[in-house]
Formats: C-alpha cells, sequence, structure tokens
C-alpha cells in the first residue's frame, strides 16, 4: 500500500507535469473559445482527463451527453467539478470574475473559453446573459452552477436567470447531477472547497485521500419550448435532486 506522504509526493508531481503541459499547449490550440469538435476542444478534454489522473480521481459517468449545442446545469461541490465535466465534453464554462485574476489558473480558464460574471446584480448578469447567448448560438456548450456556490454535497436553490441564455439561443438544457459518493456523508470529505477554505486545503485534502471518487450524471434532456426560464430551472433541479437525495441512479 502507497504511504500518505509518497502518494502526495507522486500526485503533486504528476499534476505539475500536466500544468507545465497545459501551459505550453494553450498558446498553441486555445483561443478563447470551445468549437464542440476543434482541436482545441479534443486538448481540452485530454487536460481535464489528466488532472483527475494526477489527483487519483476517477470518474465514473452515467447517461450521455446532448449531441447538439446545449445549457448544461449541475450542482456544485468541488472545483474539481470543472475537471470531471471538462474531460467528458467540450464545453465553456461559467465563473465569478476573481478567477481570471488568478495567476496561471485565470490565464489557462480564459484561454479554454471560461466566461465570467462580474458582481454587480442586474446589469452584470444581462451581460453574461448576452455572452452566454451568443456562445451557444456558435454551437458552442456551456456548464452553468446554478446554484451559484459550492456546498457540502446537498442540493441549494438553483437560480433561473442565467438560464435566460437557452431561451434566448432556442437551445436544450440538460441538467447535470455530480456526485462524490460516501457510505455515511451526502459527499466525500475531501470533496467539498466551501466556507473558508482555501485551494491550498482543498487541494491537500484530495492529494492525500486514497478513496475519493466520482459520478456524473446526464440527466434527461430538457426541451424550452412554452415555458419561462423558472418552470426550467425547477425542473431542471428536481432532476439533479432526484439523484445526490435519493441516490435513484
Amino acid at each position: 500500500m502507497i504511504k500518505t506522504g509518497s502518494r502526495i509526493i507522486y500526485r503533486s508531481i504528476y499534476l505539475c507535469g500536466v500544468i507545465i503541459s497545459a501551459c505550453i499547449f494553450t498558446p498553441l490550440f486555445q483561443k478563447g473559445h470551445m468549437p464542440r469538435q476543434s482541436m482545441s476542444a479534443k486538448i481540452t478534454c485530454w487536460w481535464h482527463r489528466k488532472i483527475g489522473q494526477a489527483l487519483g480521481i476517477p470518474v465514473q459517468t452515467f447517461g450521455t451527453a446532448n449531441k447538439h449545442p446545449t445549457l448544461f446545469i449541475a450542482n456544485h461541490i468541488s472545483w474539481f467539478d470543472i475537471h470531471a465535466i471538462g474531460g467528458i465534453i467540450p464545453v465553456r464554462f461559467l465563473s465569478k470574475a476573481e478567477v481570471k485574476k488568478m495567476p496561471i489558473i485565470g490565464w489557462l480558464a480564459s484561454r479554454a473559453g471560461t466566461l465570467y460574471i462580474s458582481r454587480g446584480g442586474k446589469t452584470a448578469s444581462i451581460e453574461t446573459i448576452k455572452n452566454m447567448t451568443d456562445a451557444l448560438k456558435q454551437g458552442q456548450n456551456i456548464i452553468l452552477f446554478a446554484e451559484g456556490k459550492t456546498t457540502n454535497g446537498e442540493v441549494n436553490r438553483f437560480h433561473s436567470r442565467l438560464v435566460q441564455s437557452a431561451i434566448d439561443a432556442d437551445c436544450d438544457i440538460q441538467p447535470i447531477a455530480i456526485r462524490y459518493p460516501h457510505e455515511k456523508k451526502m459527499a466525500h470529505p475531501a470533496a467539498p472547497y466551501t466556507g473558508d477554505m482555501t485551494m491550498a486545503e482543498s487541494l491537500m485534502n484530495i492529494l492525500q485521500t486514497n478513496s475519493l471518487s466520482t459520478e456524473v450524471h446526464f440527466l434527461d434532456i430538457i426541451s424550452i419550448i412554452d415555458k419561462t426560464r423558472d418552470e426550467l430551472t425547477r425542473e431542471t433541479e428536481q432532476q439533479v435532486r432526484a439523484v445526490i437525495e435519493n441516490n435513484r441512479i
């Protein structure tokens, strides 16, 4: 059995290698958007998968992702959610504007097509909805973590404002339920990135554990026809809750 210290060292070296390779490939292939069939999409998915391998987190997929431009809506537990989903489908993520300023990570995220939302209430949301709509109309996928923050594994109420982008772009919505299975808790204790926890603390929690895994459930596709954004949001939330709380799948 690999000792914790050795596990941390091995994974850290592997992770550094993946990040260095991303820094090398990013200027060549990443242009700040994510066409679904492009070389940049394939390389980005590969990079996300390598992050999971470096951290020792197997990702199990249930269901099938929509083949058309889609607004995917998911619950949110950990920063690793991004890598779990990004390793399966080419998708542009929506993140708070502060991420853009992070050293290395912000640059990589921006080049991979991350969309940002600034603080500022309705005005900021209107601009974000427009950017999301434009990307969806261009045939790209977007993922929205509709709770607006990470949780300990439970599902919080989904917010509906940004769901308007799917209506404006006339595209489907597909819910995604993310789980970090644990026999006693809603999520494995090493997974949640919440409260005052720093990125370094969260990363160390993941590096030292040998029992963390991820499930990504692609649920029933939802048509936007004749539905309000509130109705679409509630239907999406209900599907995700059915998996997370009832563990039906």
